[in-house]
Order: C-alpha cells, then structure tokens, then sequence
C-alpha cells in the first residue's frame, strides 16, 4: 500500500460505511475506500457485491488531478445498488440514490471529481466507462408538468442505461430515459435526453444540446485494457 495514500484516506469513513452498510464477512476486507472530506447523509439502502470482495475496489473522493480542490463529498443511499469490478467516484461528487432505485456499476468504471448523480429509478452503468469531471446523470425531471390543452401528466422519472466501453466528456449531463450504446463518445458540453440505442448502431460519437449523432465509428482507447499501446503513442506522438 502506498503511505501517502495510507495517510490522505478518510478512516472514519471507511470503518462507518463497510461495517455498517456490508455484512461483517465482507466488510473486514474494506472493500470500500473513502478520501477527503465525506459526509453520509443517509445509508439505509442495500450494497450487493456480485464479484469477490476485495480490498479497496470501489474507491470515493479521491481527486485524479490536482486542478481539483478537496471538497466534500456527500453520499446518500437509499435504494439498492450493485457492484460488479473496480470503481472510483472522484472528490466533491453528489451521489443521491432514491429509495426505489436500482443502480448497477459494472467493472472499470469511473467518475470524475464534481460528479452529481440522482437517481430515482434506475441506472445501468456497464464496464470501462469513463465520465469526465462535472457531469451530471439524472433519470427524473423532479417536477411534473400537465399538458394544458389535453390535461396529460406525463410520468418524470424514466432509468438511464450507459452501455460498454463509453466515454462522456467534461461537463456532460444525461437526463432520464438517456441509453448510451456501447462504445459511444459523447463530446463535453453535451445534453443527452433519449435513447440512443434505437438507432441499432454503436460506435456513435454524440455531441450538442440536444446531443445528435455527429460520426461513427470510434472507440475510446482505455488505458486499463491497452496501457502499452497508449505509452507508445505517447512516445510515438511527443514531438510531433
């Protein structure tokens, strides 16, 4: 274990979250790792682990950068979400999880510092996604709206699904009833409001407000699955 990361982890936290939100079989391997400034506003939901537990897999409140400050990160689950790999959420991130949600996180996944996710309903997050720093993933309107001239309310909740092998850019927001295909890009700035899968495609780089299909045909290339390739093009790219 690294010291200096033996000394930037929230002790406290890590002690509370495990023992209190996992059984005690699973919480003595400490699976979940807290940095900085935390605050649990309420944790009466339910954590499933579907791989085996080990040390540190899912991490909060770490900062990827030092562009980012230290700022607190606020935790409350109240539905059920499941784990699947290895997770970071980055350092003054808002996570709300509602009490009929049902959330998953699958292997390789990581939010960035600022990150604010609520959720009332549902969300489905695949493997090696990546979401850049300050989005936004909401699957409700949170207020209803009636249709004046036919009295129709419609329903403000709907879940988001964001598939394999994508890639959000800084400050995008995914709005309810969003379906993310896999290996889609989607360019920082952009508001993702419907279902993209529809289109039976993937591959699909998305940018605009309201996000539109813009290219196909690329793929984010992930360190975590091709880190020589990566270091190659480094090196291959330095002084061009």
């Amino acid at each position: 274990m690294n010291l200096l990361n033996l000394f930037k982890r929230n002790w406290k936290a890590i002690l509370y979250f495990n023992f209190k939100m996992l059984s005690f079989r699973q919480a003595i391997k400490f699976p979940f790792d807290f940095y900085g400034k935390i605050r649990f506003r309420e944790l009466d939901g339910k954590i499933v682990i579907n791989v085996p537990v080990h040390r540190g897999m899912v991490e909060i409140g770490h900062a990827e950068s030092v562009i980012f400050p230290k700022e607190e990160t606020i935790i409350c689950i109240r539905g059920k979400v499941s784990f699947s790999g290895k997770m970071s959420i980055g350092s003054g991130s808002c996570i709300e999880l509602g009490k009929d949600s049902i959330v998953s996180f699958g292997d390789d996944v990581m939010f960035l510092p600022r990150t604010r996710m609520l959720i009332r309903r549902g969300l489905t997050v695949g493997n090696h996604v990546r979401f850049s720093w300050e989005g936004q993933v909401f699957d409700s309107n949170f207020h209803y709206m009636r249709n004046i001239i036919t009295g129709e309310i419609k329903d403000i909740n709907k879940p988001v699904v964001i598939g394999n092998h994508v890639w959000c850019g800084n400050r995008v927001t995914l709005n309810k009833g969003t379906h993310l295909p896999d290996y889609t890009i989607v360019a920082s700035n952009s508001l993702c409001n419907k279902d993209f899968s529809k289109a039976e495609k993937t591959h699909l780089t998305l940018a605009g407000q309201p996000a539109k299909i813009v290219a196909e045909g690329y793929e984010r290339i992930f360190e975590s699955l091709e880190n020589d390739l990566c270091m190659e093009l480094q090196e291959k790219f330095r002084n061009t």
